[in-house]
């Protein structure tokens, strides 16, 4: 068998041993998978329809406390207010919140008054059956002595599944003694059920015990159930079909119905395609690589052998004992013809005469030396370059390629030595750690090119300054550090600082540009603030960070209170990464007031951090830490998305819709995917773009014009409304405001402080509401303490205000009580 069959036989042997092991591994661990998600998809759907269910009973709840919290009613239940039940209990108040049952009991179990409605058709109907299994004297519903302590669950009734709530009648401020319970139901009709299938996209059903004891399959799966952890369970019916069970147990843990979900096989059937769309496209990768296989063997080694053989065969056969085979190539196959052309050599040798031979070896010698003179002229060439590159190697390790000056090791280097003699003589020395204030900007707007250029021109203003003895040296990017050598005080550093900080701060004009550079300068002293090269570099780039927090373009003096303040930043940073993780974060809600009505227009959303180790911690401490580590990135979007949710969930709870303002930091507005960001948070939470307000400051909006119009105007055009956040803190240009897509001014609260008695304040304040309104917009002023602040802002016509004087930012569960207020205006304050 010729050596092609032979491979020919093997590749197909090898490719069909490694498709039947994929096919068995796709099967075995891909369609388990597959079923995997299945299940939990199908379990999580489940969960979805247990969570609908639950908001409507606790809807059902929280509109039995309000109507069991009410001082008529206790006038009533004490026999004072006869005329509570025909001016409250109307068919009309229950038919609109699907109110099936209403009844008020004694505290000992007698009915004082009670109504059954049927919903659907706006009838009073009687009794259901069934109920009395669970309401009687000593009962769980009936037992409401303690106001904290409520119930709410589901009953089974001869109309089908109830859910029942039970709350103890209190006066309004639930401080007098219980005096009975209310009991309300809502029956789980169609009308529900429909909601909830809109609510979860589920196909559903709902099998009541009597229904599913008629059914022996059924009823196996329910008892299986029942005794389930979750009260779940899922099972595929067919190749297209799959479904899911949920029980609903009474108030007594008692199974009572069932929920059927049926949905596609979806998962399974995307993995069994997508398994046979990866076998035959690896079947057909398979004959590809084949094919190319053969077609490359013959190509490199049969033709090659073929050629080989034929060449040695004709040698053989006719005697040519000077002919040699082809030898190119450098592989193995090159390597047998090289031997076989050797043997030949060796075979032609000896027939040669013996003065061929001689001849051969002088001319051997003789090209032995010649390689000899030309190898020692190319050593003595190769020993110049060494010896030239090495001293290139020198200056790379110990100098600065751009600027010329020493780099960092040599730095080091020539500080130890310093160091060392200071220590003998007891001098002192001062070293100056120099950084340059916003120089990435110029690298970004110019390129590398360009900065390259205005670095060098810093690092010959700054060697000027240089004493006999000084080094100043380029640690890398825009840092310098200068060595000021035996000064006699600590004081005479400070001259040098203000003198490079004049020199850098003169304009540079490179080519067309002109550049304005600060700087920012932190000095270190020996031996006073370190006595060992680390400890003084360390501490020299800690006041140098001081003064650039203080704003740059200044010099700072290490002191020991910097090295407290470094540990305790790291410290809140580790806390501050721990919070995200462990949901330390919430958010805290200040109304907004329209002054025109005197109604609550929205509220802004405010973080908060109640950390486990150290506490509340202030804002205004872990918010500028958050935005330089750029955590605020992900500590914003969470603020964002939990606003939107909270807003989302008040009004799926009943409450009137308004408006949340969220604050964007300057770093998330940067951020080219923020109105994508916007839209997905949206998207997730369901919440109409016109009650979601962003709030920006100046500052971040002006950091790049164009840039900011085209984030803006994306933002807007979802429907979301933008706020200039602290307006007349920073340097807004008037042209450029008439561009932005903005509906709302808010005055800074640092103008709002002086109104009405300073002049100056007062004078911003009206020019601001002037400017707004001239533009259409509407103006909020922020920080709002004294009603004489509030009577100014209403009379020079504010739009809006917060601020403590109307109220402090207040927890989800106690602005929830102002909106209801806003909600109900007809229930008394008491209720």
């Amino acid at each position: 068998m010729k050596l092609r069959n032979k491979i020919l036989i093997g590749i197909g042997l090898v490719w069909i041993i490694f498709l039947v092991l994929t096919y068995a591994g796709s099967n075995v661990f891909l369609i388990r998978s597959f079923l995997s998600l299945e299940k939990d998809r199908a379990d999580r759907d489940l969960g979805r329809v247990d969570q609908a269910l639950d908001q409507f009973d606790y809807s059902l709840y929280t509109y039995t406390s309000d109507w069991a919290h009410w001082n008529d009613l206790y006038d009533y239940m004490q026999g004072k207010n006869p005329s509570f039940v025909p001016n409250n209990l109307n068919m009309t108040a229950f038919v609109n919140s699907t109110i099936n049952l209403i009844s008020y009991w004694d505290k000992t179990g007698k009915l004082a008054v009670g109504i059954a409605i049927d919903t659907d058709n706006s009838k009073y109907i009687g009794y259901p059956k069934g109920l009395e299994q669970y309401i009687y004297p000593g009962s769980a519903l009936l037992d409401r002595h303690d106001v904290a302590k409520d119930i709410r669950g589901y009953v089974l009734t001869d109309k089908g599944v109830m859910m029942i709530a039970a709350v103890a009648i209190t006066d309004g401020d639930k401080v007098q003694p219980p005096m009975g319970a209310a009991i309300f139901g809502r029956l789980l009709s169609e009308k529900i059920l429909k909601k909830i299938e809109d609510t979860t996209k589920l196909n559903l059903s709902l099998s009541l015990i009597s229904q599913i004891e008629k059914d022996p399959k059924l009823e196996k799966v329910f008892k299986d159930i029942s005794n389930n952890k979750n009260g779940h369970w899922n099972s595929p019916i067919n190749e297209q079909t799959l479904q899911g069970y949920s029980v609903i147990k009474d108030i007594n843990n008692k199974p009572i119905a069932m929920f059927q979900m049926t949905s596609p096989r979806s998962i399974y059937l995307t993995g069994v395609e997508a398994i046979h769309y990866y076998l035959i496209s690896f079947i057909v990768l398979g004959i590809l690589f084949s094919l190319l296989m053969l077609w490359l063997l013959r190509i490199l080694i049969i033709k090659r052998l073929e050629h080989l053989e034929k060449n040695v065969s004709e040698i053989s056969e006719n005697n040519e004992l000077s002919r040699r085979v082809n030898e190119s190539g450098n592989d193995e196959l090159s390597s047998v013809a090289k031997r076989i052309n050797h043997m030949m050599n060796i075979i032609e040798a000896s027939h040669l005469k013996l003065e061929h031979r001689v001849e051969e070896r002088t001319q051997e010698l003789k090209q032995t030396n010649i390689q000899l003179q030309q190898e020692i002229v190319e050593r003595k060439t190769v020993e110049k370059e060494l010896i030239i590159h090495k001293e290139h190697l020198v200056r790379l390790a110990h100098y600065d390629n751009l600027t010329s000056l020493p780099n960092r090791v040599f730095f080091n280097e020539m500080l130890n030595k310093t160091l060392n003699n200071a220590r003998r003589h007891k001098k002192t020395l001062a070293i100056l750690f120099i950084d340059l204030d916003r120089f990435k900007n110029i690298n970004d707007a110019l390129g590398h090119r360009m900065g390259d250029l205005v670095l060098k021109e810093i690092a010959h203003r700054c060697s000027s300054v240089l004493r006999a003895g000084d080094v100043l040296a380029r640690l890398g990017g825009d840092e310098f550090i200068l060595l000021v050598n035996d000064i006699s005080h600590a004081k005479y550093a400070s001259p040098v600082a203000e003198k490079i900080l004049q020199l850098c701060a003169e304009p540079i004009k490179i080519e067309t540009h002109e550049f304005f550079i600060t700087t920012s300068i932190g000095i270190c002293i020996f031996p006073g603030d370190g006595d060992s090269l680390e400890d003084l570099l360390k501490n020299a780039d800690m006041a140098m960070y001081k003064a650039k927090r203080a704003g740059g373009g200044i010099y700072q003096y290490y002191t020991k209170e910097m090295n407290l303040e470094a540990h305790e930043h790291i410290k809140l940073e580790g806390a501050l990464r721990k919070a995200i993780n462990n949901n330390e974060f919430i958010l805290y809600y200040q109304p907004k007031l329209n002054l025109a009505d005197g109604t609550m227009m929205g509220v802004e959303a405010l973080i908060r951090w109640e950390s486990p180790e150290l506490g509340m911690v202030s804002p205004m401490k872990f918010i500028p830490l958050a935005e330089e580590t750029g955590l605020i990135m992900q500590i914003g979007e969470w603020a964002l998305k939990e606003a939107c949710r909270a807003n989302k969930s008040w009004q799926e709870q009943g409450f009137k819709p308004i408006s949340t303002a969220v604050n964007l930091s300057p770093k998330q507005f940067r951020h080219q995917d923020i109105a994508q960001l916007v839209k997905t948070i949206l998207n997730e939470t369901r919440l109409d773009p016109e009650y979601l307000e962003l709030e920006i400051t100046e500052t971040a909006v002006m950091d790049n014009v164009d840039t900011a119009i085209q984030r803006l105007n994306d933002i807007s055009n979802m429907g979301v409304k933008i706020t200039i956040d602290d307006f007349g803190t920073g340097y807004t240009s008037i042209s450029y405001l008439k561009q932005f897509p903005v509906s709302v001014l808010k005055i800074d609260q640092s103008f709002i402080k002086g109104v009405p008695g300073n002049q100056d304040d007062v004078a911003i304040t009206t020019a601001v509401i002037a400017l707004a309104h001239s533009l259409n917009m509407k103006v909020v002023a922020e920080g709002v303490e004294t009603p004489e602040q509030m009577q100014y802002l209403a009379d020079h016509d504010c739009d809006m205000v917060q601020g403590y004087y109307l109220s402090r930012p207040l927890p989800e569960t106690k602005i929830l009580l102002q909106l209801t207020q806003i909600d109900s205006p007809s229930v008394e304050t008491t209720s």
